[in-house]
């Protein structure tokens, strides 16, 4: 909130911590000063407005669980799954975008069809983005899909690209969770609501890209909690 004439504006009042990632980490930090073996370490803060009030975020290190070698303290790495492609979209804490691709999956599109070979290509991009997660040390994101509420991106042969994503989608899903268990990254699964939209609005304005790699950015956000 702007500062009027010089001043700081304080804002005070109880906080309802529902993140339970943490949180027994966090009150120990807040309690440091009582407890035995006291947590000494920075906590970044950020106040968010939303829609439905004001939100706070709290940041600090946290152990890594044995085993994982991700995390999204440093960013993350958004998929939007598409009929013929999938979009990668790689963002720093802030959400904003490292650089963005896509992996074609010509084998699933209407032109060159062979479901098969669409699948193949499909489990080649998800080993190679799992990789390149593990070695950027950050979580992937992808979406939560509901058919029902998500519409085609793509104006032309519609019916036959809902009826490929949706044959498809189930394969990719158990997929990405199958690589990313093997390969020790940790993925989130978020809800898909207005994130072409959004993204067509803001992201594919400000960087001049594609709706599908604004979705892929919006994706990578709102696993970091930022959208």
């Amino acid at each position: 909130m702007k500062p009027e004439k010089g001043k700081d504006m304080i804002i005070t009042g109880p906080v309802k911590i529902t993140h339970a990632s943490g949180l027994e980490l966090l009150n120990k930090a807040f309690d440091g000063f009582e407890a035995e073996k006291p947590v000494k370490q920075a906590i970044s803060v950020r106040i968010l407005r939303r829609k439905k009030g004001y939100y706070v975020q709290f940041f600090l290190h946290l152990p890594k669980p044995e085993g994982w070698s991700t995390s999204s303290f440093e960013g993350a790495i958004g998929l939007d799954f598409n009929a013929d492609h999938i979009a990668l979209c790689e963002t720093d804490r802030g959400g904003n975008i490292i650089y963005a691709k896509k992996f074609s999956l010509s084998g699933l599109s209407r032109k060159n069809h062979n479901y098969n070979r669409g699948i193949t290509q499909m489990m080649a991009a998800i080993k190679e983005i799992a990789a390149e997660a593990r070695f950027k040390g950050k979580d992937l994101v992808i979406e939560d899909l509901d058919f029902s509420k998500k519409k085609s991106d793509l104006q032309k042969n519609r019916n036959y690209n809902r009826m490929i994503t949706r044959l498809a989608y189930g394969q990719y899903t158990e997929a990405v969770k199958r690589r990313c268990f093997k390969d020790n990254v940790e993925l989130k699964i978020v809800d898909p609501a207005y994130t072409s939209k959004e993204a067509q609005k803001t992201v594919c304005r400000e960087h001049g890209i594609n709706i599908h790699l604004g979705a892929a950015c919006l994706i990578a956000r709102r696993g970091l909690g930022l959208f």
